[in-house]
């Protein structure tokens, strides 16, 4: 799934979230744990060799439990990546490094449980803080927020400041700092789960770790005690709690939206004339998708299980970028945006899709926006045709077809020649003033002002390519 998400080789993808979990572990060990060794080239070989092994088993689990880099779409999801990538595979770092130090001499055995937990709780911290923020931005880097939305963020982004500096900052008076006034940090956050997407509360949880970080280290706060290490260790619990109960909320939050779209969609569906409905669902050859405006596949018919390869079970709720090449990821944006603007059916849209094996197909999109009673585009609808050497033949011949279906337009601007011409019997040469014989074409256009567009003819069509036009088909159907 992984791999034909992001289009690459599932060892790069494995190496890239291994890194990403490395980075993430470093940050938060060295917020929690502040260790400098001079160290021997065993000890850092060792320290090295659980980073990485680390970072491997993280991805490793995140992409087999946890729906890979959208281990954020859902509440279970995300306790999943708590528990497994956050929690279990950050013990193999302390493991490794703490061994490798204590048998260089660099660690006492006795404080090895000591400096295990504190290592371990960095990168705990570090997975749960970080990685998500790099996960979710990673994943969609773009920000699509209305103007009212610009104005929430920025009065979210002084809240979190005020309450940073209040709880945090030591600017309230002594008395007041001896009440625990961490609990005031949850309505800010609870305020972006409610309010926006995973990606916005995980960057409100890391700005606020920020800030929660530096005031505990200056001595401020309600976790401040008598060392640095020993507040480091309980603000990394308090800030590792509340990480993961704030992101399963905004995934609860946008699980719910993504359903109530679903259901407004499918209740649309519903609502169609039979020909159009059918048009949309199983009983249609052509592949035919659903997604809302969320890019996420709702609806799968049995035409696009035969034209990509995938089980419903496997494409539903997944994003529409499994079946789109890297390259053409844009356009669903383009599409999208076009119709909410207003737009209407975009048809022949040719482009490139994805099956399940890998392969990259040609493919004519007939594109059409669902809307409900009101008139709002709520979803789109896509049919997909795989576009042959034949088909694409069939297409410029329709074109034509269109071309010669109404020539009212066309008949002003013809030209007329008076006069006898003399003319060949065999091969339809005309002979000039000169005695020169020219091609019709070229005779004419050099006696007049008409100029030639060159189609052919609806019988010509079907006795040589044996195709019938559909003004003719339609027109026998009827008789």
């Amino acid at each position: 799934m992984v791999r034909a998400l992001l289009g690459i080789r599932p060892v790069v993808v494995y190496l890239g979230l291994a890194a990403l979990y490395v980075l993430a572990g470093q940050l938060g060990l060295l917020l929690a744990f502040n260790l400098t060794t001079a160290g021997s080239v065993a000890t850092t070989l060792g320290i090295a060799t659980g980073n990485t092994l680390e970072g491997l088993a993280g991805a490793y689990l995140l992409n087999r439990f946890a729906h890979g880099v959208h281990a954020f779409d859902r509440p279970q999801d995300v306790f999943k990546f708590a528990a497994l990538a956050a929690l279990a595979s950050t013990t193999v770092s302390p493991f490794f490094g703490v061994t490798s130090l204590a048998l260089g001499g660099y660690a006492n055995w006795a404080e090895y449980g000591r400096i295990w937990l504190t290592w371990w709780l960095g990168d705990a911290g570090g997975a749960l803080i970080v990685a998500p923020v790099l996960l979710l931005w990673g994943q969609n880097p773009r920000v699509r927020w209305t103007l009212v939305q610009v104005k929430e963020v920025g009065l979210l982004l002084v809240t979190l400041v005020l309450v940073g500096l209040a709880v945090f900052g030591g600017v309230l008076p002594i008395a007041i700092q001896m009440y625990s006034l961490a609990f005031l940090c949850i309505p800010a956050l609870v305020w972006t789960a409610f309010r926006f997407s995973p990606r916005e509360t995980a960057t409100a949880m890391l700005l606020l770790s920020g800030m929660a970080i530096w005031g505990t280290l200056s001595g401020f706060g309600p976790l401040a005690r008598e060392t640095e290490n020993a507040s480091l260790l309980s603000l990394q619990v308090f800030l590792g709690v509340i990480a993961v109960m704030t992101l399963a909320l905004a995934a609860g939050m946008a699980d719910q939206q993504r359903a109530q779209a679903t259901s407004a969609y499918l209740a649309t569906i519903v609502k169609m004339p039979p020909p159009e409905r059918k048009q949309k669902h199983d009983v249609s050859d052509d592949a035919s998708i659903g997604n809302m405006l969320e890019r996420i596949i709702v609806s799968w018919n049995r035409g696009a299980e035969r034209f990509f390869g995938y089980a419903p079970e496997e494409v539903l709720w997944q994003p529409i970028s499994l079946l789109i090449p890297p390259p053409h990821v844009d356009e669903e944006a383009v599409i999208i945006d076009r119709l909410r603007g207003g737009g209407e059916k975009i048809e022949h849209f040719k482009t490139v899709r994805r099956r399940k094996d890998g392969q990259m197909i040609d493919v004519s999109l007939t594109i059409s926006p669902i809307k409900d009673e009101t008139g709002k585009t709520i979803g789109v609808s896509k049919t997909a045709r795989g576009i042959t050497e034949r088909q694409s033949f069939i297409d410029e011949l329709e074109e034509l077809e269109f071309l010669l279906r109404d020539p009212v337009d066309v008949l002003p601007k013809v030209q007329s020649l008076r006069g006898l011409l003399p003319i060949c019997a065999s091969c339809k040469s005309i002979r000039s003033e000169e005695g020169n014989w020219h091609r019709v074409e070229t005779y004419v256009e050099e006696h007049s002002e008409a100029t030639f567009t060159h189609g052919i003819c609806p019988t010509c069509l079907e006795k040589h390519y044996g195709y019938q036009p559909k003004s003719k088909a339609k027109g026998q159907e009827q008789l």
